[in-house]
């Protein structure tokens, strides 16, 4: 009989959590080029999506429509509001509020992005959810606990290849219809109107 090493276990165990893993992400949709996935996971009331496309656009000029907040409700999906919060730092946050059908209510947020420029060429732009004391309260929507996620911006010889990710919990209840349509439209129109603009050029001065 043949025996497993201690290392040929470990090294089985890592292959089969990765498979599992990757297994758990499953396809919702390909159109105009955007490919839309998702990722289930048990504590979480929306699975993880994932969204990517290739922008015929340099990562610089993407990346400046991702920072330029004034402009998120043009293209950022549902975005009813978006205004920058700036900090007793010197730096800022980015209020956005997401507006929802009736009768279920708009959601909030407030969002710290950290950009790293790396030596390939390549941008990340990462957010997450965070408490600011000059943030509004009174809008009458649900101040959602998570909200992460992430723009991977890298060149190609087509262009720029995007990832975005998002990891959220809204909040509240929501029905199922708006769960399922969430997952496939959020990724899906985002990407697609961030690549109409940024491929028409750079974003406009606030």
């Amino acid at each position: 009989m043949t025996k497993i090493t201690p290392l040929a276990f470990m090294l089985l165990l890592l292959v089969s959590i990765a498979s599992a893993s990757a297994a758990e992400r499953k396809l919702i949709d390909t159109t105009d080029g955007i490919t839309v996935e998702e990722q289930s996971e048990a504590d979480r009331t929306l699975p993880i999506l994932y969204g990517t496309t290739t922008m015929n656009a340099p990562p610089e000029r993407i990346a400046a429509w991702i920072g330029a907040v004034h402009t998120y409700t043009e293209w950022q999906h549902n975005c009813e509001e978006a205004r920058s919060l700036p900090q007793p730092d010197g730096g800022s946050f980015t209020y956005n509020r997401i507006g929802s059908p009736w009768p279920v209510s708009d959601r909030d947020v407030v969002l710290r992005s950290v950009r790293d420029d790396r030596e390939d060429g390549s941008i990340r732009i990462e957010f997450r959810n965070t408490d600011a004391s000059n943030a509004p309260t009174d809008t009458g929507a649900v101040r959602m606990p998570r909200l992460q996620g992430s723009y991977d911006l890298k060149p190609t010889e087509g262009g720029t290849l995007v990832v975005y990710t998002l990891d959220s919990d809204p909040g509240g209840s929501l029905p199922g219809w708006l769960v399922r349509q969430a997952s496939k439209d959020l990724p899906y129109f985002t990407l697609r109107n961030l690549r109409e603009r940024a491929e028409a050029g750079p974003p406009p001065t606030p």
